[in-house]
């Protein structure tokens, strides 16, 4: 069988279409685009000029009009919003006091703490919700949350009382009432969660960690990290750890880890919690 110049089209196109999947600029498809007009050209046998510049025409068509369409379409990727900008809309809980004048203010957002500012200029206190506004490099601008979706509404299964001093824990089918003196820490793992008695009892619990956060009081629990939730009387040692964090060393050793580290940002806001249990106690 004799090669014909078709032929030799046909096999460039399939080459370059080829090359495109590894090359996926559409460069390498336009010049396939260019091969197949000339292909149109040598089955009705036009001379190799016209071929020629059938396929500069075939290239140049695919280059300018074929290849705008797939880079907006078939490699257009996902935009996709970083961990900052996605803060946008959450919700989160002051750890310290939000005074712009002052230069102060953290709020917690699933346990990493941003320094934080009010919208509107207003001092917004500890322990209050609020909702993240806007993000000015890693500064937070938040106000008020005056409806917290993220409150628990009542027959949930978390209940906080300060009256009673209690925590509704509902296990499967069961449910348990805790005083919170009973608790000596929560954690989470494997999006599981679970929380430790002072003898060292665990029970896993249906509800994230961010939402017991919510139901825990602040003058007896602090949220550590993204993972841990500890209580002041399970606190055996604190030291200084590298780069301004700090180790907070557990008295349960059974199987728990050792100590539980604290980031730089939260190192203040852990050791006035500290202050203030102990001036409590």
């Amino acid at each position: 069988m004799e090669f014909e110049i078709w032929h030799i089209w046909v096999l460039a196109s399939i080459l370059f279409f080829a090359l495109e999947i590894f090359i996926p600029s559409f460069i390498m498809a336009s010049i396939a685009l260019g091969c197949l007009a000339a292909f149109l050209g040598a089955i009705i046998n036009v001379p190799m000029p016209i071929q020629i510049v059938l396929f500069i025409i075939g290239t140049t068509a695919g280059f300018l009009g074929v290849k705008p369409v797939m880079v907006n379409y078939a490699y257009r990727r996902k935009s996709i919003k970083t961990n900052a900008n996605g803060l946008i809309g959450r919700i989160g809980k002051v750890n310290e006091e939000i005074n712009n004048l002052l230069d102060k203010g953290c709020v917690a957002i699933d346990g990493d703490i941003w320094k934080s500012v009010s919208e509107n200029g207003q001092i917004i206190a500890v322990g209050e919700t609020v909702k993240v506004v806007d993000i000015n490099s890693i500064v937070l601008t938040v106000k008020p949350q005056t409806e917290n979706t993220e409150k628990i509404p009542s027959g949930e299964s978390i209940h906080k009382s300060e009256k009673t001093k209690k925590l509704t824990v509902k296990i499967g089918s069961k449910k348990l009432f805790l005083s919170f003196d009973e608790i000596a820490f929560l954690f989470s793992t494997n999006k599981m969660t679970f929380l430790v008695t002072n003898e060292g009892k665990e029970l896993i619990h249906d509800e994230s960690l961010d939402r017991l956060n919510n139901a825990l009081p602040d003058e007896l629990f602090f949220r550590a990290n993204r993972q841990f939730i500890v209580s002041r009387p399970i606190i055996s040692e604190i030291k200084a750890g590298k780069n301004g964090k700090i180790q907070v060393f557990l008295k349960l050793t059974n199987g728990f880890p050792k100590y539980i580290s604290i980031s730089r940002l939260k190192a203040h806001t852990f050791r006035e919690w500290l202050k203030y249990t102990e001036m409590t106690v």
